[in-house]
């Protein structure tokens, strides 16, 4: 049980990783430990202490995420442990490609029984991704190849690149405690991009909005922290039990949670049995454990050392990204089956069996920029046709951020791709907001035929509210703003300028309407009969004027919204209409009447018009919310600007 990897973390930094009174006792490591060192060629690394006992596995694979090399410690007393092997075959899924082997406890054996686990270390690494890792003999006890092990890990890093900065930083929390004075602190391996103290970040799933309020590396206070780093952060105004292990801790709005996920799974060939379809198992990623079942999408099973296409349905939200690798764990008997690369981290339900899904997972696991970037605004952008209207439900565009986000690519990298596709006629910009050319062709078809339907079906309307249009188009506000911008740009849409009722009333007109250049509202000749027969009756009794229920009656509903829409009729209150003209003058007249008498009664108004009170009530009502008058009682005054 006893490898030796803490007595040789303490060994190589001075620190002891064990933190817990039981691990001492025990001489176990139990949790995750933490150290670090500064090697001879000047690089500070961190040492991630994980358990190698199979017990706690779980801890281990919470440790493991986002490390660029493994020290794989062995005893040389012992050779290779069942739980070496478990370890191995974790970091062979995980990808993990430098290491060094630390064969510790050599003063315990002669140099033949060295030889021998030296070789047969050596064999069992030749299948996996550390096959060329270095195998140094060591000693914590007496400090024999320490030195040796040291440059082993300096040659080992100078050779590892930079940890990707994407500008999306994400810290898989694999421990939370609280100081005195400090409140709560988080640890992790800072991923994706930089963290900074003062930073508004969020803590995910939970969604819980905090603030950094200082950075540590190494117990040194930091301004910002480098992708890679091992980091501590301690966060405002969230409390120590609001958080566990597993949350991530990342900028607002940048990552998302899911439940469905699709991944290529690799089953390991020590496997004793095949993955059957719909297996629950648990799953690991970052410092995450969640339950998920896994769902074959080629096969109904899968057996040891082969891999396959699955969508893992999460029984929690889990924070992860596209590229990710994970692990998965039979839960009883507790034991590794498997791991490997999430795909698609906001996939649909798929059917099992369907080769074209099959193909699209092939071509987002090998694709290039430009198919990844095309593949996310492609998901986005299904166009689902409802009856016969034909109407496009959720075509929608995706800012440049988001973009970043669905592609998993840099913001430099995506910036460049996109302009690419777009010199070569392959996205299109609108605004804000990415689209394919093809989705893109399809709104602004779609965009345009609702209104030259709108002209067909009311030929009489001046044109179709904007917000129906945007409704019908399932568009957002803002996407909507832009959509119309080009295609008025462009001379495809028009809007019409809205006109007010009374000049300087505020009160507008067909306001909010858009329509095809060049439309003009047209009667036709039964209809202009029935116009000239409405405004004969108007203009016979201008002041008992029919009502909206009348002239429907002599003309039809569309021919007298017609007359409204153009101004020629103008309708007050519940139903009463007015000739433009008519109405004009009424104002003019109720108007020179107040200015000479200061005041007026509904009886009066009724008499200087020579109208009834249905019409007059309705007319003096309207001038109340136009503020031409003010009413006390049953008389009303003048206001005066």
């Amino acid at each position: 049980m006893d490898h030796g990897k803490s007595t040789l973390v303490k060994a190589l930094t001075g620190i002891d990783p064990d933190r817990l009174t039981e691990e001492k006792e025990r001489g176990m490591t139990i949790d995750l430990g933490f150290a670090w060192l500064t090697l001879p060629g000047g690089r500070e690394v961190s040492l991630v202490d994980v358990p190698g006992h199979e017990s706690f596995i779980k801890n281990m694979l919470a440790g493991v995420g986002g490390i660029d090399a493994a020290l794989l410690v062995i005893a040389a007393d012992e050779g290779i442990m069942p739980q070496t092997r478990e370890h191995l075959a974790i970091l062979d899924l995980l990808r993990v490609s430098r290491g060094v082997v630390a064969l510790t406890k050599v003063d315990l054996v002669d140099e033949e029984w060295l030889n021998l686990v030296r070789e047969e270390v050596a064999k069992y690494l030749k299948p996996t991704t550390l096959a060329e890792a270095p195998i140094v003999p060591v000693s914590a006890y007496t400090g024999q190849g320490l030195l040796e092990l040291l440059s082993a890990l300096d040659d080992l890093l100078q050779h590892v690149s930079a940890q990707k900065n994407i500008a999306r930083p994400r810290l898989p929390v694999d421990r939370v405690f609280s100081l005195a004075g400090f409140g709560t602190i988080v640890t992790g391996t800072l991923l994706d991009g930089v963290l900074k103290v003062g930073l508004d970040v969020e803590v995910l799933p939970q969604g819980l909005k905090t603030r950094i309020r200082g950075i540590q590396t190494h117990k040194q206070q930091v301004a910002s922290s480098q992708p890679g780093s091992r980091v501590a952060l301690n966060l405002a105004n969230v409390a120590r039990s609001d958080l566990v292990r597993g949350n991530v801790v990342a900028l607002p709005g940048q990552l998302h949670t899911t439940m469905l996920l699709d991944a290529r799974l690799q089953v390991l060939a020590e496997a004793t049995n095949p993955l059957t379809h719909n297996t629950f198992v648990d799953f690991y990623s970052g410092s995450q454990e969640i339950s998920a079942q896994v769902r074959l999408l080629e096969s109904d099973e899968v057996q040891p050392g082969q891999s396959a296409w699955v969508q893992l349905r999460l029984q929690k939200p889990a924070v992860v990204t596209r590229r990710d690798r994970f692990i998965i764990r039979i839960p009883s008997p507790s034991l590794t089956i498997g791991g490997g690369e999430v795909v698609d981290i906001s996939p649909r339900y798929h059917r099992r069996r369907q080769k074209p899904i099959i193909e699209s997972l092939e071509r987002l696991m090998h694709g290039t920029p430009e198919e990844f970037i095309l593949a996310a605004l492609d998901r986005r952008q299904v166009v689902k046709w409802t009856g016969s209207a034909k109407t496009p439900h959720g075509l929608v565009g995706y800012t440049l951020e988001e973009v970043v986000k669905q592609s998993n690519l840099a913001h430099d990298v995506t910036q460049q791709t996109l302009e690419t596709l777009l010199s070569e006629g392959r996205v299109c910009k609108v605004g804000v907001f990415w689209f394919t050319q093809a989705a893109w062709d399809t709104l602004a078809d779609e965009a345009l035929r609702l209104v030259q339907d709108w002209h067909q079906l009311y030929p009489l309307r001046s044109g179709l509210s904007k917000e129906e249009w945007r409704t019908r188009l399932h568009l957002t506000p803002k996407l909507a703003a832009e959509v119309f911008s080009v295609l008025q740009a462009t001379g495809k849409l028009e809007q019409i300028e809205a006109a007010p009722i009374v000049p300087g009333s505020g009160q507008m007109r067909s306001g909010g309407l858009i329509r095809i250049p060049g439309f003009q509202a047209q009667f036709t000749a039964a209809q202009q009969q029935q116009v000239t027969r409405l405004l004969e009756l108007f203009q016979a009794s201008p002041y008992v004027p029919p009502v909206l229920s009348e002239a429907d009656a002599v003309a039809g509903s569309e021919v007298v919204n017609a007359l409204l829409e153009q101004g020629t009729l103008v309708k007050l209150g519940d139903g009463i209409l007015f000739l433009r003209v008519t109405y004009t003058e009424a104002l003019a007249r109720l108007v020179a009447f107040l200015q000479e008498n200061g005041k007026i009664t509904a009886a009066e108004a009724r008499d200087v018009l020579g109208t009834t009170r249905k019409y007059i009530v309705p007319l003096l009502e309207h001038m109340d919310m136009l503020h031409i008058t003010r009413r006390s009682g049953d008389e009303r005054t003048l206001v005066h600007h």
